[in-house]
């Protein structure tokens, strides 16, 4: 709702702090973030002020509720009165320390695990703002990101400030998405790389879309796209940018792709016989390095390793019960991102894989998206996700869950030969291939690998 950033705005111009909180968490959950954060004010709407009562009565707390929507709900204050105040009341707060006092407690995606909250103070999200100048970006951009999360978060407070015009869908459903595009016709969209690999394979909506030339712009975010899906919307939409960004909750936006005049396929590079799409150099404030997991020496051009990054626009830390912060940023200011990944001769990054997915067949690490870049070029795929099952002869054996496109047939046994011819023997389905009806998704609507991995140990 859009309500929803004008209360932060307020937050903030009170000199507060804001938490956001996925709207479909169970009671103890709540409780556990509310009680850590000592939360003065909830935003509740019909849907989440049963499960909030729920939690305020597990901690005996009495907190003032503010209620969205377009009825009040009795026992909370409503929107409309707070939007009706003419202001006079208010006053500037003052002593603000702009480097160290929090403005935002941001939750991560949860994708390795329970979401953390990571803790940017005002000093670090005007520098995130600002640096959404050096991106391109239309006047109109259509999103679903997570509504307590970094990439909203900051392209909202971006397109407030340059005037531009944001479309926030509140939950996204395939079975609209494409309607919601022809309705309000944005000049560019924003998704996930595991929305991207569907939408690419959508071929009779997409043929509709570059005969209209809607938008001009398709922005990734929160994950790396494959090529093979890249090219698949260059080649579709040849009139529209592709541009990739990486972050993290804890460091923004850090990096971009370059965009020209006319659109152009995504830079790549070939890593141990695969090919990665780039996510381009970094931003202005920022800085990277790729250091090595076993030694913890500083990697050169093309050597694979953990990346770490450097900038006044990183978070302090994450955030601890008693307004405490603990930070994993050493001494010289460099974060340790947890991807892994390398750089090109040009400065371009590429990351791999998340350091935590990684797995070993024999002695070699595998990452899994490898493989599922590879499932995804067969042209019955619509989606896959792999994940590494406990095999005492090899230690993992790779797992493959499909989700095929409607109407279309293929035997595993098909889908293990096509993988064995385009990757070497330790990145091949030696666990074989399971077909599903979908993939399972996370609080912040990625590909949520903890579940995918019990999917496949309860089906197999």
């Amino acid at each position: 709702m859009a309500e929803l950033f004008l209360v932060k705005i307020g937050v903030w111009l009170l000199g507060g702090v804001v938490r956001g909180c996925y709207q479909g968490e169970i009671a103890d959950v709540y409780a556990k973030q509310i009680k850590e954060s000592s939360a003065k004010f909830i935003l509740v709407d019909s849907d989440t002020i049963n499960v909030i009562h729920t939690a305020l009565e597990f901690l005996h707390s009495d907190v003032c509720l503010i209620s969205l929507g377009k009825e009040p709900i009795p026992g909370t204050s409503h929107i409309s009165k707070l939007l009706a105040d003419d202001g006079s009341a208010f006053k500037k707060p003052k002593n603000i320390n702009v480097k160290e006092d929090i403005v935002a407690i941001l939750n991560t995606s949860g994708s390795t695990g329970y979401p953390k909250g990571v803790v940017h103070t005002h000093y670090s999200c005007v520098g995130f703002i600002t640096n959404l100048g050096f991106i391109r970006t239309e006047s109109t951009l259509l999103e679903f990101m997570i509504n307590y999360g970094v990439g909203v978060f900051g392209l909202a407070m971006y397109f407030l400030t340059t005037g531009k015009t944001i479309y926030h869908i509140n939950k996204f459903d395939r079975s609209q998405y494409f309607q919601q595009i022809f309705t309000y016709k944005p000049k560019s969209i924003l998704f996930y790389p595991f929305v991207a690999n569907w939408f690419a394979r959508c071929e009779n909506e997409l043929e509709v879309l570059g005969s209209r030339n809607i938008f001009n712009l398709i922005m990734i975010g929160g994950w790396v796209l494959d090529s093979k899906t890249a090219d698949k919307l260059h080649d579709t939409l040849p009139n529209t940018h592709i541009q990739q960004v990486y972050g993290m909750t804890e460091i923004h936006f850090a990096t971009c792709t370059k965009n020209g005049e006319k659109p152009e396929k995504l830079e790549r590079c070939v890593s141990e016989g695969q090919e990665f799409t780039s996510s381009g150099r970094f931003l202005p404030r920022y800085e990277g390095k790729i250091m090595d997991l076993s030694t913890g020496k500083e990697l050169g051009p093309l050597e694979v390793g953990e990346l770490y990054v450097r900038s006044p626009c990183i978070m302090r830390g994450y955030f601890k019960p008693g307004n405490q912060v603990d930070s994993p940023i050493d001494k010289d200011g460099w974060l340790p991102t947890g991807d892994l990944g390398f750089m090109d001769l040009k400065g371009n990054v590429y990351i791999k894989d998340r350091a935590i997915f990684t797995y070993k067949y024999m002695a070699v690490f595998v990452l899994p998206t490898e493989i599922e870049a590879a499932l995804q070029e067969h042209p019955d795929v619509q989606e896959a996700g792999v994940v590494g099952m406990p095999d005492p002869a090899t230690n993992s054996a790779s797992r493959a869950l499909v989700v095929l496109k409607p109407g279309r047939k293929c035997s595993a046994k098909e889908l293990c030969k096509f993988v064995a011819d385009r990757l070497p023997p330790h990145k091949q389905l030696h666990g074989g291939v399971q077909f599903v009806k979908r993939l399972p998704v996370n609080k912040g609507g990625k590909l949520d690998r903890k579940a995918l991995k019990d999917l496949a140990i309860s089906e197999g």
